[in-house]
């Protein structure tokens, strides 16, 4: 996976996310690159990309005198992304609940103890990571990678690399919508890993579809809940 891609990713989505949510709003500048590369433990180079890529679809701009600010047509811009992409996103949903189903069936079945050894470092440092949601968004997604590789299918292995990029936009979003930096909510979902985690380590292959099921249901009504919802401008 290119890690250089996936920071840039997640910080164009945590952009997103402030400026709909209406932390920073439109008129009003954006803290320095600099600031923000701190914020997010990432290079400066990584903050000007996501920035360039929300000035092309009209989220930003670039003042004289300096600065970047949102634009004040930036959240109409928004709500017909989100309707062009709630189409996108119904179709990654149907994809991500074929593959990892079963995925984590053949991974209980076919687990090495290097597999459960790799799941189990993962879920350790998802714990760590509570309370740092960019951390934690990274281990999320190589958690699910993981489990693709248990399953000792190399092809399954790159179906999933294959969607990988697409997949962490879905973890992020569901993640925040869930947590709001709320620890017991961090705690269960964690739990919910552990979870999938134990089963795989058991070889219950319907133990650990189950809990996939569960898991993926819970994301897909989180994300198509939200995409549902009137924007800020229509609410005003």
């Amino acid at each position: 996976m290119d890690l250089g891609k996936k920071n840039y990713e997640i910080i164009t989505e945590e952009l997103e996310r402030i400026i709909a949510t209406g932390k920073v709003k439109p008129g009003e500048k954006l803290e320095t690159i600099e600031n923000m590369a701190k914020r997010y433990r990432v290079g400066r180079s990584t903050v000007r990309e996501a920035i360039s890529h929300l000035k092309a679809r009209g989220l930003l701009e670039t003042r004289q005198g300096g600065g970047t600010y949102v634009r004040a047509q930036a959240l109409e811009s928004m709500a017909a992304q989100q309707i062009k992409n709630r189409e996108d996103l119904q179709q990654l949903l149907e994809v991500r609940s074929i593959l990892e189903v079963g995925s984590i069936e053949l991974a209980a079945l076919h687990r090495s103890e290097a597999d459960v050894a790799e799941l189990s470092e993962i879920v350790a440092l998802m714990e760590e990571a509570i309370g740092n949601e960019e951390i934690s968004q990274v281990h999320d997604v190589n958690f699910h990678l993981a489990i693709a590789k248990a399953t000792q299918n190399p092809l399954l292995r790159q179906m999933m690399e294959s969607i990988s990029t697409m997949m962490m936009r879905t973890i992020r979003d569901s993640r925040s919508l869930w947590l709001f930096s709320e620890q017991e909510s961090a705690h269960r979902l964690f739990q919910e890993h552990r979870q999938m985690l134990e089963a795989i380590r058991k070889q219950n292959p319907q133990a650990a579809a189950d809990l996939m099921r569960t898991h993926l249901t819970k994301v897909g009504q989180a994300l198509m809940g939200a995409s549902e919802q009137p924007s800020p401008s229509e609410i005003n």
